[in-house]
């Protein structure tokens, strides 16, 4: 049954992650690497895909002060011993281990190369010790889906067992979810069980302490108060779309600045995450529709956002948070409202047909502008739907149905826009990086 398949995809697609997916999963595959040799650290080389270096570049890192950088990741990496090696490692960073990781990147013996006609998620690094000892760590496809590890190139964990880890299981999920049936998914997701229920909920409660920390001078932009001011001084209207782009601006502003919260990520993404519950959580609010309604429309919006993620890869040169989050809330929005299956298919053409193609320049703190185009169209396009405008599906890129339009998207990420993203990374790297 498809509701089955939707559950077992969000309790693998749904979880905790400090900082910014990217560079924390740079830090931990050198932590996986260097977990390989026993002596002093004398080399890191990452090899690095193009999406990889785009979104860990520019990026702020948790318990660092706000600094950044793709080598001090790796260096933290190889520096800190945490209980549980997963996307929360930099949870216990001390002062200490940061002095020492930036005593890493000054010596210079962080390389960074980029890996050739690789491209989505995929890092290969190695690290060499003082005895001439080697630890290469592979993480391919998903953030924490390890496909190789070497000791002095010999092989001890191959992707061949892989399947046995979550990470590996997560594509698969993704992939059934993807060949599930969405129309029997949005009219049994009533069944949706108690523990998923209670995952959807707790997602809210989490990343609403990244949005009080954003509104609270934790984002360099301050966007989210600069929101407000101008729904308080008249200029904007104190609407829920208005509001849920305040609140979710303030969020993704305070993580992309190296926030020490944690946030509940979606399909990889925590901008993804607060995309989604953020704005459904403050529609939620103002229609009154209680905690049962909310976990079901949390549940199809990270749905569909999974679905997407499979279609185009965790990374690509489209802007996950605005297209794929985006039309996943708008799905969200739509049933929170109280529409049918045929009127979230509409929503999501109209949004399809508004920001297909939106590039994903990198993570930065200006996802926080870019996160507010996705909030104010998912509404747009749900709104508007429920009112009884639906796209003809002859334009462009739509499809007849939800799972065709979604396949739609994916093919423009993945192979359509491939040089798309060579070219991004090219201006990126032309320029001189924020200090």
């Amino acid at each position: 049954m498809s509701i089955k398949q939707l559950e077992k995809t969000l309790k693998l697609d749904i979880k905790a992650a400090l900082g910014c997916t990217e560079p924390i999963a740079i830090a931990l595959g050198a932590c996986k690497a260097k977990s390989l040799i026993p002596g002093d650290l004398r080399q890191i080389i990452l090899k690095l895909s193009t999406n990889l270096i785009k979104n860990a570049l520019e990026v702020g890192i948790p318990n660092t002060g706000g600094q950044h950088g793709i080598a001090l990741a790796a260096a933290l990496g190889t520096l800190i011993k945490p209980k549980t090696v997963d996307l929360t490692l930099l949870e216990n960073l001390d002062e200490q281990i940061l002095a020492d990781a930036k005593a890493i990147v000054k010596k210079g013996i962080v390389s960074i190369e980029p890996a050739t006609n690789r491209h989505g998620l995929y890092m290969d690094i190695i690290v060499t010790d003082d005895k001439n000892n080697t630890g290469r760590c592979i993480i391919s496809g998903t953030h924490e889906n390890i496909i190789l590890l070497e000791q002095n190139k010999t092989v001890v964990f191959a992707s061949d067992s892989i399947e046995q880890t979550n990470s590996g299981d997560l594509l698969k999920e993704r992939k059934a979810l993807a060949d599930s049936s969405f129309s029997e998914i949005w009219h049994n997701i009533e069944d949706l069980s108690a523990d998923v229920r209670e995952l959807m909920l707790k997602s809210i409660d989490i990343n609403l302490k990244v949005a009080k920390a954003g509104l609270t001078h934790e984002g360099k932009l301050n966007i989210g108060n600069i929101y407000n001011k101008l729904i308080q001084d008249g200029w904007m209207g104190n609407d829920v779309t208005n509001r849920a782009k305040s609140l979710t601006s303030a969020a993704v502003d305070a993580r992309m600045s190296g926030c020490n919260l944690p946030v509940m990520t979606s399909a990889g993404s925590g901008n993804q995450g607060l995309t989604i519950s953020l704005p459904l959580h403050v529609l939620s609010e103002h229609i009154k529709c209680g905690e049962k309604k909310l976990s079901e429309a949390l549940a199809i919006s990270h749905g569909i956002t999974s679905i997407l993620k499979h279609h185009s890869g965790t990374l690509s040169a489209m802007c996950g948070c605005v297209v794929c989050s985006g039309i996943g809330l708008t799905a969200g929005i739509t049933y929170l409202l109280g529409g049918n299956i045929d009127d979230a298919t509409a929503a999501i053409n109209n949004m399809v047909g508004g920001i297909t193609g939106i590039i994903c320049d990198g993570a930065k703190v200006g996802c926080a502008i870019k996160l507010t185009c996705a909030v104010d169209s998912a509404f747009q396009a749900a709104m508007m739907a429920m009112n009884g405008l639906k796209l003809p599906v002859s334009n462009g890129v739509l499809g007849k149905t939800i799972e065709e339009s979604l396949a739609n998207i994916g093919l423009i990420a993945a192979p359509g826009m491939i040089q798309t993203d060579d070219q991004i990374l090219s201006i990126m790297l032309g320029k001189p990086q924020a200090e």
